[in-house]
């Protein structure tokens, strides 16, 4: 008599393998949403470290650092320069960096000049074969304490010597984000080109007074997230918002940066369109440039890959998220040019005013 082995039929076997597809259908969005949590949660790490590194500084100087600087006087902390170095230089001896910042101060020193210029152009911007290699060195490297997990690089990293997604603060105005102070200007914000702020100056508290966000490092050109619309010649954010593509609200019409110029991909650059933005338009909403390249008036708000906001850190060193839904007040009214009094723009614009006065907290 024949012994009829046992198995799966076509029928079972099919049923299993459905079974088994649902439950990898089911696991794969939680597997996701546990690595986009690991990485937010890195991300709101390296903005906490950062900001304390700047505590730090302040604690040896009785200052924070500036936005950048420019000129032979030198920030505090940093040798003569020949371009607007950015704060994240002053503060790499306080977030486990030391070697890098005594390379860098080892060559403004040796030149007599200041650092040379930190573009990855290695042509036409040195004096000699060993300034070349340095900058081939020291201009074009990553930290990673600077990059957001959660963001890819620029896809053209031409003139994108070292990325960066960590911002500062400069206000809720878009008149003179790009000055300086000897320039009669004086930024609505914690950070300011060649300004180094006491403590004292936050007058709104440190605890309601933004110092730190995120910002896409690249992304193509016309995408909202790492693109910016260029010569934007009206002082509102809503001359902003009207650059959005009415079919794709995601998208940017009109000017737009060139791809090999990202704003996150010059850690050292210390002009707004590099480690600046502003509390104008809401967080994750388009990013607006005076004029048609990167040496002007910036308008760009935080943006991430973090699902719903964008993370920020206070003068006090807290780190908090905010939802691309907080209020930002009156998207008509022309950024102020005084450096006091209440923000036009919600809670988001009193969050980015130093000295406003104004009752906004960050729980609101």
């Amino acid at each position: 008599m024949r012994v009829r082995k046992q198995g799966f039929t076509l029928v079972e076997l099919l049923v299993v393998i459905a079974i088994i597809g649902i439950l990898v259908g089911l696991l794969l969005p939680a597997v996701q949403a546990a690595r986009e949590a690991a990485r937010r949660m890195q991300c709101s790490n390296n903005l906490k470290q950062l900001t304390l590194a700047m505590h730090n500084y302040e604690s040896a100087y009785k200052r924070f650092p500036a936005l950048g600087y420019v000129g032979t006087d030198g920030q505090p902390g940093i040798g003569r320069g020949n371009w607007p170095y950015s704060y994240t230089m002053a503060i790499l001896p306080y977030f486990e960096q030391g070697n890098l910042y005594n390379a860098h101060q080892a060559l403004a020193k040796a030149s007599g000049r200041g650092l040379p210029s930190p573009w990855s152009n290695l042509s036409g911007h040195f004096v000699d074969n060993d300034e070349r290699a340095w900058a081939a060195q020291y201009w074009q490297t990553d930290i990673s304490s600077l990059i957001c997990p959660s963001d890819s690089p620029p896809p053209n990293r031409d003139e994108s010597p070292s990325l960066i997604n960590y911002k500062v603060c400069v206000g809720d105005d878009y008149h003179q984000n790009h000055f300086r102070p000897n320039q009669g200007r004086d930024n609505r914000g914690m950070f300011q080109v060649d300004r180094w702020l006491q403590i004292g100056a936050l007058a709104d508290g440190t605890s309601n007074t933004i110092a730190m966000s995120e910002r896409v490092a690249g992304g193509d050109a016309r995408d909202v997230a790492g693109g910016v619309a260029l010569n934007v010649r009206e002082w509102n954010p809503a001359a902003c918002l009207a650059r959005l593509d009415p079919n794709n609200p995601r998208r940017l019409i009109g000017d737009v940066r060139a791809q090999f110029r990202p704003t996150g991909g010059r850690a050292w650059d210390g002009r707004p369109y590099f480690v600046g933005f502003a509390t104008m338009v809401a967080p994750n909403g388009p990013s607006c440039h005076w004029g048609g390249v990167d040496g002007n008036e910036d308008m760009s708000p935080p943006s991430s890959y973090h699902t719903g906001g964008v993370q920020v850190s206070m003068g006090d060193g807290s780190v908090h998220f905010v939802s691309n839904n907080i209020d930002t007040g009156n998207q008509l009214a022309d950024s102020l040019a005084n450096p006091g009094g209440p923000s036009d723009y919600g809670v988001w614009g009193a969050l980015g005013s130093k000295n406003g006065g104004e009752t906004a907290s960050i729980d609101q």
